[in-house]
């Protein structure tokens, strides 16, 4: 019985063993299978597509606009020089393999050693960072596969790399891999990279050590270490190559240290890549973006050629804004040592595609772009999208007509005050949002609760920083602030009954040759209900025709909109740091900003929104010539509701002082009037008598140069279209305080550039009305506690904190300030309710630092 069950056991053994010795048979059959399917697999991929290999010619990709027209195309007019590699310096080819494949001639295409090696430092990174790829993975992947980053394209890659590396030497590879390498600006190859980026060849007999490193450098992201877009970048890993050299022995230390003394080439030798228009570069540049994060298509791809990229384009608005912005009298002063920035983009309003855009008046090519990049506090062109319109489509007690708080009042320690310093008892929704006074819209951002006025915000796409959580938001007053294309792209909503598109530059990519056709799907989003954002825009569409957004009227045209500015932190009560516009038309949704950046003593904004309101109108004007006038198409179900008259107000008049090349001026300006008024101007003398000293002006700002020094006071009497006398306008008054300053001052006080053709909505020369709050506690429902101005802990962009030495006239009408720069809390609330802080114990110090809104 034993010896029977023993033979059954070895008879299991057996069993076992043999089907372990059959699937280790089957392994080695699969693998060395696999390796010959492989080599078959590259070997005929290279056989069909061999003539890649030879020609240097390719297809070019060509961008259209949005009307099917060619914008421009990627590939270079000139022949690219091949050179052969027994030109080339031995230190330029040193160079690239000890950054690229320092095994390079010890492998046969795939490097094991290196790829284990990247797999470990992504384990211990956490990421996938190290590629491990082989010079001759590159040249596989470049010139016969695309750059999508899966699976069989990493097995297609590998076994070309082999069957290059069997068909091939290993001086040929490399030859052909850097006469095809990309690095960055449409240039392929080291000798037209080298001509592009240091002015000479490869053979030249000065090309050194240094000028190797900065050509190696590249390849890694051509972009990101590009020495004319970012040289700290560059110069880093130029230095790195250059270290690493001279570890592997071909640099002395002593070269090692001059090649790294060596500057970086500053600006390039020749034209590159693409031949585009002047002023195009930024929506080219956000267009090549758009195409690698939303498609997969790199840059370096949409150079090799063979794509068409049909995009959003609109050459007659980009026209139009290259006009403009060319006009140095469309921008306020420069100051000191540089201009005043500014950016602007126009969308498409019905499905957000952008249409042009301004990066910046000296944008570079790849450089920091405004229009997109660029977060500035928006100032009370956030109102519609903070307050308004979750107030109206949130609570359905909320409606244009809805009689809102005015009376200057605290919100636990928080005191917003109307640009203006005049109150009343209430006033209409409609009236508030057209001139813009920032009381009622603080009052019914706490009657609907911050946390509402956030969950709107998400929706219409702008996040906001945990410190945000308080009532300086119903300003503008952000911790970071946002960007033009934020703000068109969540204006569109009030065009669309609700929706809000998502802004985009492509609408189609497509390759024939590689069988890749990818079609933009529209995003869009449904923040308001329609009659919610039929009334917020009825509400816009007033606020340009009689309010602050005057400037922004196109003659024959509807256009909607919102102004927005923010009060200098460096300079007094009578300078901007921002100055926006945010408005429409029913073709195009526009955002324009200004501001000096950054900002100090030497560099102030003293002119405002009406700039940007004005640059609004010019760029559409221009750019719909041609484009049929049409009005805003209410969306469908919407009724309109039988509301009271809403009566005309009284004009609210603020006079400032200022001294202009030895002249003292008063500069008048007023909101409130009727679209049809015209004004009539007087001087208030001692005795009481009022002096006429302009009649008939249709225009909202008046500059009375004074030859004396009394103080006097103003009125305007507005006339109706019949000439009939309506109810004037308070009596503003220059305080004496403010004219000795000035005198005391001299020039340096002020320059007011104003235009008595301008329409303005500035009361006190502030080019506005909204500063967040003028002592940082926006302390609302759910709010945390804002900056005080006066412990200096405000944040603001580099070079822009409060001041506390810049002392403010307290016979002024104390500005609305925000925290420095921000209006965002010192203490972050990170979500939680807070109970409210204490009152600022410097509140009456309103005019150290803060924003208009």
């Amino acid at each position: 019985m034993a010896t029977k069950a023993k033979k059954k056991v070895r008879k299991k053994k057996n069993s076992l063993l043999m089907i372990a010795v059959s699937f280790a048979i089957f392994l080695i059959l699969s693998v060395i299978g696999g390796y010959f399917a492989l080599l078959y697999a590259g070997d005929r991929m290279i056989a069909e597509n061999e003539q890649k290999l030879k020609d240097l010619k390719a297809e070019p990709t060509v961008i259209y606009d949005k009307n099917g027209e060619e914008m421009t195309s990627l590939i270079r007019e000139k022949n690219r020089h091949y050179k052969p590699i027994n030109e080339m310096p031995k230190v330029l080819i040193d160079a690239f393999l000890t950054v690229e494949d320092q095994r390079f001639y010890e492998h046969k295409g795939i490097d094991m050693i290196r790829i284990g090696g990247a797999i470990v430092n992504d384990i211990k990174k956490g990421s996938l960072a190290e590629g491990g790829s082989t010079i001759t993975q590159q040249l596989a992947r470049t010139v016969f596969l695309t750059m999508d980053q899966t699976f069989w394209r990493k097995t297609k890659e590998m076994s070309i790399a082999i069957g290059l590396e069997r068909r091939y030497s290993k001086d040929q590879i490399l030859e052909m891999y850097l006469n095809r390498v990309y690095l960055g600006e449409g240039e392929f190859g080291v000798e037209d990279a080298a001509n592009f980026y240091l002015g000479k060849s490869v053979s030249d007999p000065k090309f050194n050590a240094a000028d190797a490193a900065t050509l190696a450098a590249i390849p890694k992201s051509p972009t990101y270490y590009s020495p004319f877009n970012y040289p700290d970048r560059a110069k880093e890993r130029r230095d790195t190559i250059l270290r690493l050299m001279m570890e592997e022995g071909i640099l002395t230390q002593d070269q090692k240290e001059q090649a790294q003394a060596q500057p970086l080439p500053t600006e390039p030798t020749e034209t590159a890549g693409a031949s585009l228009k002047k002023g195009y570069r930024a929506f080219f540049d956000q267009m090549v973006d758009e195409a690698e994060a939303r498609y997969g298509v790199t840059e370096e791809e949409l150079y090799r050629g063979g794509w068409e990229v049909y995009t959003t384009f609109d050459p007659k608005i980009q026209d139009a804004m290259v006009d403009q912005y060319a006009n140095a009298k469309n921008f306020p002063k420069d100051g000191a040592k540089r201009g005043v920035e500014s950016a602007m983009i126009v969308v498409d309003a019905k499905n957000g595609g952008i249409a042009g855009m301004v990066g910046g008046r000296n944008y570079a090519a790849k450089g920091f772009n405004y229009a997109t990049d660029m977060q500035r506090q928006p100032g009370s062109s956030f109102k519609p999208l903070a307050v308004y319109a979750p107030a109206i489509d949130y609570d359905s007690r909320w409606e244009s007509n809805s009689s809102l708080s005015n009376k200057k009042q605290s919100f636990n320690g928080y005191e917003p005050r109307n640009y203006n310093n005049k109150y009343s008892e209430t006033v209409s929704m409609n009236r508030a949002l057209i001139d813009s006074l920032n009381v009622p819209a603080v009052w019914l951002l706490n009657e609907i609760g911050v946390s509402t006025g956030i969950d709107y915000l998400k929706k219409f796409g702008i996040e906001l920083a945990p410190e945000d959580r308080n009532l300086a938001i119903a300003l503008g007053g952000l911790s970071k602030g946002t960007s033009p294309l934020k703000m068109a792209q969540a204006y569109t909503a009030f065009v669309n009954g609700g929706v809000m598109s998502e802004a985009h530059s492509i609408s189609k990519i497509t390759n024939k040759s590689v069988g890749v056709e990818r079609v933009y799907e529209v995003k869009q989003t449904e923040v308001l209900k329609p009659q919610s954002a039929w009334e917020v825009h009825s509400m816009l569409e007033r606020a340009v025709q009689e309010g602050t957004g005057k400037a922004a009227r196109i003659s024959g045209r509807h256009v909607a909109g919102k102004t927005g500015t923010t009060q200098s932190i460096v300079g007094g009560s009578d300078v901007n740091k921002d100055a926006w516009f945010v408005g429409y038309t029913p073709e195009y949704v526009g955002a324009v900003w200004m501001g000096f950046d950054p900002e100090d003593k030497q560099h102030l904004m003293r002119q405002g929104s009406s700039l940007t309101a004005q640059m609004f109108s010019k760029v559409l004007a221009e750019g719909l010539k041609g484009v049929k006038s049409t009005d805003f198409v209410k969306p469908g179900g919407v009724q309109e509701e039988q509301k009271q008259e809403e009566t005309q107000p009284p004009l609210q008049l603020a006079a400032d002082m200022t001294l202009d090349n030895g002249k003292l001026k008063a500069v008048l300006s007023w909101i409130g009037g009727a679209p049809e008024y015209t004004y009539d101007v007087y001087r208030v003398l001692p005795n009481g008598e009022r002096q006429l000293i302009a009649s008939g002006m249709k225009e909202t700002v008046f500059v009375d140069v004074l030859d004396t020094t009394t103080p006097y006071k103003y009125v305007v009497v507005p006339r109706n279209a019949d000439g009939e006398e309506e109810a004037p306008s308070n009596v503003a008054e220059i305080s004496t305080t403010q004219l000795e300053n000035l005198l005391n001052a001299g020039e340096d006080a002020g320059n007011y550039e104003g235009d008595n053709s301008v329409p303005s909505e500035e009361g006190n020369g502030n080019s506005e009305e909204d500063q967040p709050s003028d002592n940082g506690n926006g302390n609302g429902e759910n709010s945390g506690q804002g900056g005080n101005p006066s412990n200096g802990q405000g944040q603001g962009n580099p070079g822009n904190q409060g001041n506390p030495s810049n002392p403010v006239d307290p016979s002024l009408p104390p500005p609305d300030i925000a925290n420095p720069g921000a209006g965002q809390s010192t203490t972050p609330s990170q979500g939680i309710e807070l109970p409210p802080p204490p009152p600022d114990q410097d509140s009456q110090n309103p005019g150290v630092n803060g924003t208009n809104g």
